[in-house]
């Protein structure tokens, strides 16, 4: 951490440190004056103090954490921090909660519907980090050949749709490629929180966190989206149904094994088909490795 950094945080607890100091006289006022004046401001500085003093401890840790991530939409510093622990904390919803996908009006679906056609990913979900922005996982993450298949699955199914789709920066990554629908696609295809609501979202589909955990995010239908969240291969972003994020932007796990890695590159051929309003058998699936 910089000196820069370490001096931010630490200036806020110093600061709180000295409101409480100088609201002191104004604030307390004794008819009397007493020896016990005295020791009431001294023990209300050594409280003072000593919250300052845990807050920068608690701050430190959080920006670690921040840190530890790596790279994300948000500046990689002290201000990136500040951005998503004082205001995108507070309006990050419950992740697993798809009791509104369920109750959307587009029942639509891109996925099987046979139950056994998408399985339930075997044992626990992953432990995501503290913050809502960027979304990380903090363990099961991809063993480093099955990155390199993740990758090249990725490439693949652009290069076997590209009257579909195209790679472009990512929106809201910032930091690499994405999967966006293709300029040549009718927009009046898109679903209504896309381009038939003047473009409120970018037409971005899906990304790989390439230099993290390898999770992956995708938009799905809301009926899909709903289905996958229960079948434990992911859960919403923090942020899904704000004005930023569609309701249905869903962070997919990493995957363990080749296996999941299937599961996920068909997830992401169902957000292709939902986003360009393609039927699902006209999108090609990714070449299996």
């Amino acid at each position: 951490m910089s000196t820069s950094s370490f001096s931010s945080i630490t200036n806020i607890g110093t600061k709180l440190t000295n409101s409480i100091t100088s609201l002191l006289p104004t604030r307390f006022h004794f008819r009397n004056s007493s020896p016990a004046s005295p020791l009431i401001t001294t023990a209300a500085v050594v409280v003072g103090t000593i919250g300052s003093l845990a807050f920068a401890r608690w701050a430190w840790t959080d920006y670690q954490a921040y840190l530890g991530y790596g790279p994300g939409g948000l500046p990689y510093n002290v201000f990136g921090w500040l951005i998503t622990t004082t205001v995108l904390r507070a309006l990050a919803i419950n992740t697993l909660d798809v009791r509104k996908l369920e109750s959307d009006p587009d029942q639509r679906t891109w996925l099987p519907t046979a139950p056994e056609e998408l399985p339930e990913r075997k044992g626990p979900r992953p432990t995501l980090g503290r913050h809502a922005v960027p979304q990380r996982q903090m363990d099961q993450f991809a063993p480093e050949e099955i990155q390199k298949n993740l990758i090249t699955s990725f490439e693949s199914i652009v290069t076997k749709n590209p009257h579909l789709i195209q790679f472009k920066p990512s929106q809201y990554e910032r930091r690499h490629e994405a999967i966006w629908v293709a300029d040549s696609v009718d927009a009046s295809k898109t679903p209504a929180p896309f381009g038939n609501n003047k473009n409120k979202y970018p037409l971005e589909i899906s990304h790989v966190h390439p230099n993290a955990d390898c999770s992956v995010h995708v938009v799905l239908a809301p009926r899909d989206a709903a289905r996958v969240i229960r079948a434990g291969w992911g859960q919403l972003h923090g942020l899904a149904g704000s004005k930023v994020i569609p309701r249905s932007y869903v962070f997919l796990y990493a995957p363990r094994t080749q296996e999941e890695l299937n599961v996920i590159m068909e997830l992401v051929r169902a957000g292709i088909g939902y986003v360009t309003g393609t039927d699902l058998k006209d999108v090609q699936p990714a070449q299996r490795i």
